[in-house]
């Protein structure tokens, strides 16, 4: 019985991973496209140059971010009240037909708008319930394995975008790739439906049945104590976004501009990060299951690595004067400090939300928690480009990165004060709550 178990619960593991991969390539084929895009609208007259339309499709992608982190909090909510099957099965299906869509949108800025935007709600409909769905139907070993394999979906995701994307746009348009994208974003929905109504047959706890399910057990009232942890680890998710962004959008200028490193190399170096932290996720399991099995500890533990990490990329820059050997130093500081905001990341948004499974909200906490790595984003988006200078610095090369990579350092300090204030009443709702 435990060895079909086994079987079930890595079916389920890699069932949910292909969800999430289908989440990231019709969410994220647009942002890789869009030097590409911005050209081909331009040559086609809707734009007057390359600089306005590079302004006004940055608004569709903004736009689709915050509809992502606002619908993360509302499906959040949504998805401890409805089968969670139900919601992925709603979600992975409108986002391919918004992918679908936009394949037929005129050259106007506006309707992308409006359909990324639903794109990116449809989105926020896919994380809370695949949390819940692991929490419901693994254990906590199983959980653990799933959680990674998941989380590879986005890298494997990045990686097949970026090169895909890279060896197409060259006689396919922007257009049909995104279509090929939602036919992929299809075929995944069609596995979904089929395989999910056989690996989601037995909840290993009845407290969570989804409605129509086995009598459900009484759900336990959350102690008032453990919204005082969550807030930190709230602000603990949001510093990890707002330097996990700073770091990987400055990357490819910080290459170019310190070290000479061209612009092209940009898409190998994001794979190579892509490649990186699919075994972050995994060094960063380990470190939990054997080391620190307090989450929010380990959490704490990877931010200080950051913080090391981030001083000395900051010393690389200041003190190093070779071209190959700092860009050598720069990239490895870089992909460590990446990988550490990936561990941060299975830890805090990934692993906290499934304690409260008690409380019939792991899909409420999931959606919250995630939906703080897009407000440390846009905190990021807005912060480090005042910090680097005016755009008459930039074009003039009188950047001041030393200036971003202290904030990386203080930033990352922060995180892990937040996370040890937060570990002592962690430790105890753990203790007392959720028995583990």
């Amino acid at each position: 019985m435990a060895g079909q178990m086994r079987r079930r619960a890595k079916g389920i593991a890699w069932l949910l991973t292909l969800v999430y991969f289908a989440s990231y390539l019709t969410r994220k084929n647009f942002d890789v496209m869009m030097a590409n895009i911005c050209s081909s609208m331009t040559n086609a007259g809707a734009f007057a140059d390359e600089l306005t339309a590079q302004n006004k499709l940055a608004i569709v992608v903004a736009a689709m971010t915050v509809a992502y982190g606002i619908g993360q909090i509302v499906n959040g909510i949504i998805g401890d009240k409805i089968k969670p099957q139900l919601m992925l099965t709603v979600g992975i299906g409108l986002a391919s037909a918004c992918n679908v869509a936009m394949y037929f949108t005129p050259n106007n800025y506006i309707p992308m708008v409006v359909i990324w935007c639903i794109n990116g709600f449809a989105h926020s409909m896919l994380w809370p319930p695949i949390v819940r769905l692991m929490a419901t139907y693994l254990t906590s070993d199983e959980y653990g394995y799933a959680a990674v394999r998941v989380s590879w979906g986005s890298s494997i995701a990045t990686i097949v975008l970026y090169l895909g994307c890279g060896a197409l746009i060259g006689f396919m348009s922007w257009r049909s790739i995104i279509l090929s994208c939602a036919l992929g974003g299809a075929i995944i929905l069609v596995l979904w439906i089929i395989l999910s109504k056989k690996l989601f047959t037995e909840p290993l706890l009845l407290s969570d049945t989804p409605r129509g399910g086995e009598a459900k057990k009484e759900k336990l009232p959350l102690p008032a104590y453990v919204f005082i942890p969550i807030v930190l680890i709230m602000l603990g998710i949001i510093l990890q976004g707002s330097l996990r962004d700073g770091v990987t959008t400055w990357t490819p200028s910080i290459l170019n501009h310190e070290y000479g490193v061209p612009e092209g190399n940009a898409i190998m170096s994001t794979v190579m990060t892509a490649i990186f932290s699919m075994l972050s996720f995994s060094l960063f399991d380990l470190l939990h299951r054997k080391v620190f099995r307090n989450e929010v500890t380990c959490a704490g533990v990877i931010f200080a690595g950051s913080a090391v990490f981030s001083l000395a990329i900051y010393l690389t820059n200041t003190f190093v004067s070779d071209p190959a050997l700092g860009s050598v130093l720069a990239v490895s500081f870089i992909s460590l400090i990446t990988g550490c905001m990936h561990g941060i990341n299975l830890m805090l948004i990934t692993v906290v939300p499934k304690r409260f499974i008690k409380s019939g909200k792991v899909s409420t906490f999931s959606g919250i928690l995630n939906a703080g790595t897009y407000i440390g984003s846009t905190v990021g988006t807005l912060l480090f480009p005042m910090l680097i200078g005016t755009s008459e610095d930039i074009a003039n090369g009188n950047v001041k990165w030393e200036a971003a990579m202290l904030v990386w350092v203080v930033i990352a300090a922060l995180g892990t004060a937040v996370c040890f204030v937060a570990v002592p009443l962690w430790r105890k709702f753990r203790r007392e709550y959720t028995d583990t």
